[in-house]
């Protein structure tokens, strides 16, 4: 038998094809969609466990070209992927084995919440492909958008500052805040002395004249 009439067996009346794109888009690492596979023995190792060849996967499995809907999914899916991947990188940066041990519960956070988000956008981007399968319109996805700070650089995703433009906005964010901080600091210093010295008129005349309370009174007060 075809992998192809295996296909159709275990699809349950969707197509071969929107079939393999819902395992695509499962919150599972890429090998797990494609090892589930009947009939596995078609498909090299590369295939298998390198979400770069969906596509020929896609081709084997359903015996026919993948749609341009399959091909704009597996575009978005892995624009998204190589975003997870560079989140992973700088999440763990330069840090050593030890390092790593003693912050492992910040770093799996982390990891974690980008593994998720890299989740969600595969299922925002599986309902698109979905919605494409059943009206027969491919709607064009604009990408390469531009930073909007340099607007030169390309940003990924939902991002919408370049990784340069984001960390000087971030220091420049930082530094105004230490400034803020700083004169408002600055200003309670300035008014305790004052508040120190004003005196209730009321109660001046109850503060002997010999007193030492009476020499740090500014003249004008009485």
């Amino acid at each position: 038998m075809s992998t192809r009439g295996v296909a159709s067996e275990e699809c349950g009346g969707m197509s071969c094809e929107e079939c393999l794109a819902r395992l695509y888009c499962e919150p599972q690492p890429f090998w797990h969609c494609t090892r589930q596979l009947d009939g596995s023995r078609y498909y090299t190792n590369a295939e298998i466990n390198y979400p770069q060849h969906w596509l020929k996967v896609v081709a084997k499995y359903t015996e026919q070209e993948p749609s341009a809907a399959a091909r704009q999914l597996h575009s978005r899916v892995e624009a998204a992927r190589a975003e997870f991947k560079a989140k992973q990188e700088k999440i763990y940066g330069e840090r050593t084995l030890y390092a790593i041990s003693r912050n492992r519960r910040a770093i799996h956070a982390k990891e974690d919440a980008a593994w998720n988000t890299f989740n969600a956008q595969k299922q925002a981007y599986l309902r698109d492909y979905l919605k494409t399968i059943a009206s027969g319109v491919v709607r064009r996805i604009r990408t390469g958008r531009k930073c909007k700070q340099c607007y030169s650089a390309k940003v990924p995703g939902r991002a919408r500052y370049c990784d340069l433009c984001a960390k000087q906005r971030q220091r420049d964010s930082l530094r105004d805040s230490r400034k803020r901080k700083r004169q408002k600091r600055l200003l309670g210093d300035i008014s305790s002395p004052l508040e120190a010295v004003q005196i209730n008129p009321l109660t001046a005349g109850l503060i002997p004249k010999n007193s030492p309370l009476a020499t740090t009174i500014p003249e004008g007060v009485f």
